[in-house]
């Protein structure tokens, strides 16, 4: 929940402390002793124009590469992460690195009134994507949002295309997630806010998801879906996260991996204790594997598991 800048040599700090914390009490603490495999640029991007300024993620890198850390960089800075070339390969090198570029289905729509021309240009995204997949580089790409409404199928599947051609044979896509400052941002850009609405609504936004996968297959790519609710109960996910790429350590307790074993025909209290390693809810986690009506948020039997 920290807000502030980070700080490259108190983030090395707490690693090494968590890696010999002897009674690991949060999931926090848990996840640092197990080594799981980070990701920078969950809150912020770590690329944006600063970063050539300060250098605060080329010191994570590095810190991470010392450390032989698995990670993932998410950015729509990719000419500025280039910038990082000799590190990154290193990286590769010790089988750590993972790169998840974002391009949304909109594309070069999308970088005009979305994002507002200020992230590298499409086409320069998807010579680097494809440069960095010819040197044997693990890189998948993220289409989150979906903005129901505004994007459509067709875009996905253009998409898809041009990914394809650039080397990319994963994608990940997620519908929007509106609040108050989503919905101004819509506004003064000149969207069509109640569209928008309308069709991030489950009755609208479900089929046109599993309209999704099912391009997805149809373009032999793999999908990362995280709203495993609204998909068909028959999707199976290909990779280890729920991001549609697979990563050296991922965290395991949630609902990506919980779907995959329910539909291997693991029973459920297997289920649980296959994943739990002391990270996430443990109840709540129960409640969404058991589907016992006392959860508040969606179970696997409301996914049709």
């Amino acid at each position: 929940m920290d807000l502030r800048p980070a700080d490259p040599d108190e983030v090395g700090q707490k690693l090494m402390n968590g890696l010999k914390n002897p009674n690991p009490q949060t999931s926090l603490a848990w996840a640092m002793k197990l080594k799981k495999t980070l990701r920078l640029g969950n809150k912020t991007d770590p690329y944006q124009p600063a970063e050539l300024i300060h250098r605060v993620s080329r010191r994570i890198q590095l810190l991470l590469v010392k450390l032989n850390w698995s990670y993932v960089i998410q950015t729509k800075f990719l000419d500025n992460l280039s910038e990082d070339d000799e590190v990154m390969s290193k990286a590769s090198e010790l089988g750590i690195l993972t790169i998840m570029p974002v391009i949304t289905p909109g594309a070069e729509s999308d970088r005009e009134v979305l994002e507002r021309g200020r992230t590298t240009p499409i086409d320069v995204r998807l010579k680097l994507i494809e440069s960095w997949i010819r040197r044997g580089w693990n890189v998948g790409v993220n289409g989150e949002p979906f903005i129901p409404g505004y994007h459509t199928p067709g875009m996905f599947r253009d998409m898809l295309k041009r990914l394809k051609a650039a080397g990319v044979r994963s994608y990940n896509t997620y519908n929007l997630h509106m609040n108050d400052h989503v919905a101004k941002r819509f506004v003064e850009i000149g969207l069509d806010l109640e569209r928008i609405w309308e069709h991030n609504q489950d009755k609208i936004w479900r089929p046109i998801q599993r309209d999704l996968c099912n391009i997805a297959a149809e373009e032999g790519m793999v999908l990362g879906c995280p709203d495993f609710v609204n998909v068909n109960p028959d999707w199976r996910a290909r990779s280890n996260t729920c991001c549609g790429i697979t990563v050296p350590n991922p965290s395991r307790y949630n609902a990506h991996f919980w779907r995959h074993l329910v539909q291997k025909g693991v029973d459920r209290d297997g289920v649980l204790a296959k994943t739990w390693e002391g990270i996430g809810d443990k109840a709540q986690g129960e409640r969404i594997v058991m589907g016992d009506g006392t959860c508040d948020f969606f179970t696997l039997r409301d996914a049709g598991l």
